[in-house]
């Protein structure tokens, strides 16, 4: 079961790193930071790392899922949720395969241009059925401009 779960926080930080609404932030250097819980499995550190978003990559989906391509490679599904003003929410659902097993993420993020908040459900399954439930705390903030 432990493996199951790392091949899931894998799966997991594949998926929670652009896609479908473009919702617009301020370019520049943002730190994220994710706290992601799993069912059965060892609590894992929390994370956080820098990015910085040009002018022309500068939406809240980057920070959050992988690239239209990424997702396609993969054999993935983004789904927008209803739209509201000042929150993000969406669904991506990956298929598993011989190496992880198939995700499913939900995430409802409450953002501003600077900075942006939320919560992501997870389910994990791999390919005989064994499933595993864990919730990801999301958040960042913009730091200013991009180091030169």
């Amino acid at each position: 079961m432990r493996f199951f779960g790392l091949s899931a926080f894998a799966a997991v930080s594949l998926i929670v790193a652009t896609a479908g609404a473009q919702t617009a932030i301020q370019a520049g250097e943002w730190e994220t930071t994710e706290k992601t819980t799993m069912e059965g499995v060892q609590p894992m550190p929390s994370s956080s790392k820098k990015i910085c978003l040009a002018a022309d990559e500068a939406q809240l989906e980057r920070l959050l899922f992988p690239t239209p391509d990424e997702i396609k490679q993969h054999g993935c599904k983004y789904e927008p949720g209803a739209k509201k003003a000042g929150v993000l929410a969406a669904t991506l659902t990956c298929p598993p395969n011989d190496q992880t097993p198939g995700v499913t993420a939900k995430a409802e993020i409450t953002y501003t241009q600077t900075s942006y908040q939320g919560i992501g459900q997870l389910e994990a399954a791999d390919k005989s059925g064994t499933t595993v439930k864990g919730k990801s705390e999301l958040s960042g903030k913009r730091l200013g401009d991009c180091p030169k």
